[in-house]
């Protein structure tokens, strides 16, 4: 994730806050780390949930976001769920549902430069004292122009079989140019390593950590047509 760019779209609506810190509820002993709560979120009088993990500082001014955490209903002996390392999250209430969204720094800016976007959020809440979790990708990500798209499928041709940051880059803006539309773009995306066979390290670590938010992107698209 690129963290060097601190501006954040806010293509969600704003949630109420309903939050304190620390009030005796906490995690269970896991794997994943500790067991004394950052925060505990109240959905309603009979259900609170516990975050324990990392704040990550500095990333966006006057955001509270975090990192590496797990969420957990307060009086549970298991946890709902671990958010790794490398995501970066607001977590927020919205009446009776917890939002953990999850924000990429994507190349999605008018001028196709980077911003901090909200990828996906995951809903939890209770119906009848039962756990439920969804997750809806935002749909609303701005999309390329055609002459952008013609660019970035431009960049594709010239550039030549490296492993740096510019390779990453047009990772990037082939997955933005997908999602606008274009089959090139997915054509070039999808076989990206038949051409820059050098992709290696944290840049193939990134491209496969786009590959996968395609997946997921297109799984919710087909779902969404047969409804």
């Amino acid at each position: 994730m690129k963290f060097t760019r601190f501006f954040l779209l806010l293509f969600i609506p704003s949630a109420a806050f309903s939050q304190q810190k620390n009030t005796g509820c906490n995690c269970p002993i896991s794997k994943f780390g500790g067991t004394k709560a950052d925060t505990v979120f109240h959905l309603s009088r009979n259900h609170s949930i516990a975050l324990c993990g990392s704040e990550a500082t500095n990333i966006i001014k006057g955001k509270k976001l975090f990192s590496e955490f797990v969420l957990s209903v307060c009086g549970a002996d298991t946890i709902i769920k671990f958010w790794e390392a490398v995501l970066l999250c607001d977590v927020k209430t919205s009446g009776d549902t917890l939002l953990v969204q999850t924000i990429y720094d994507l190349p999605v800016g008018k001028s196709m430069e980077y911003r901090q976007a909200v990828w996906n959020t995951e809903h939890i809440y209770f119906k009848n004292d039962k756990l439920f979790r969804d997750s809806v990708i935002n749909r609303g990500l701005p999309k390329y122009t055609p002459q952008q798209i013609a660019a970035v499928l431009d960049l594709y041709q010239r550039l030549p079989n490296a492993n740096n940051d510019t390779t990453s880059v047009l990772v990037d803006k082939l997955l933005i140019s997908t999602l606008s539309g274009s089959k090139k773009a997915r054509e070039y995306l999808v076989n990206f390593r038949q051409k820059f066979t050098a992709l290696s390290g944290v840049n193939w670590e990134d491209y496969d950590t786009k590959i996968r938010m395609l997946k997921a992107w297109e799984k919710q698209k087909e779902a969404n047509h047969q409804q």
